[in-house]
């Protein structure tokens, strides 16, 4: 890629992009051997993909509709990515394909903490669950903030973060083709929107804190994390 004048993301190893002489710009992101490109340079594009070419053997899909557990749809209002298989699928191991679905991830009212009294669980079952949950998050920004609570309890699980975590799973249920729109936009303005809670966690006190970032009106990124410390302002 570097002889082709590529550079890689400093953020993802795995992403390299390159500015044309044009004004354009072109990504390429490579997972063992896929491959997705994209930009808004369509020579260049096709340069890059004749070079590919010509140096491996490559079979051109053409746009994508699956690429590793998420699925993308595109229409006239923009690009559509969701998991409404991986969710089937995660349902169906878990044994939940038929389980009544849940209006909400988490239940309100509850406050999940290391409950010593509780029965303990697999560990390895409940790391698992959580792991498949997390892969989740690219698509489900509604379901970060739960998960990210349910993945403090991995060494050492008990039944209500069990029962907490196939809560999801109900919602999940209910909600399958749920995912996120990048809508089709001229505009290129940034948006942040964070926020963190006092103290919120009931093991040490510690705060979670959120954010949202948008793109010209579209979300791009979001995270729910736990905070070294105890805030003591809200954003």
């Amino acid at each position: 890629m570097k002889k082709l004048d590529y550079n890689q993301s400093n953020a993802d190893h795995t992403l390299f992009f390159k500015h044309s002489s044009s004004g354009g710009v072109i990504f390429l992101l490579v997972y063992v051997d896929d491959i997705i490109i994209t930009g808004n340079d369509e020579g260049e594009i096709q340069n890059l993909s004749n070079c590919l070419t010509q140096e491996f053997d490559v079979k051109t899909l053409g746009r994508p509709k699956y690429f590793f557990g998420i699925e993308v749809a595109h229409s006239s209002k923009g690009i559509f990515i969701s998991q409404r298989k991986y969710i089937t699928n995660l349902l169906a191991e878990t044994r939940k394909s038929a389980c009544k679905p849940a209006n909400t991830p988490i239940d309100p009212n509850q406050k999940l903490c290391m409950a010593d009294e509780e029965i303990s669980i697999d560990r390895e079952m409940y790391q698992h669950l959580i792991g498949r949950l997390l892969y989740l998050i690219h698509t489900r920004p509604n379901i970060s903030y739960v998960v990210s609570i349910l993945s403090q309890f991995m060494h050492q699980p008990k039944e209500c973060h069990l029962h907490a975590a196939y809560r999801v799973l109900h919602y999940l249920k209910g909600t399958p083709g749920k995912g996120v729109l990048f809508k089709r936009s001229g505009k290129v303005e940034f948006e942040m929107f964070t926020d963190v809670d006092y103290a919120g966690s009931t093991i040490d006190r510690r705060s979670t804190s959120g954010h949202l970032t948008f793109v010209g009106g579209k979300l791009v990124t979001w995270r729910s994390k736990k905070t070294e410390c105890s805030c003591l302002v809200k954003c």
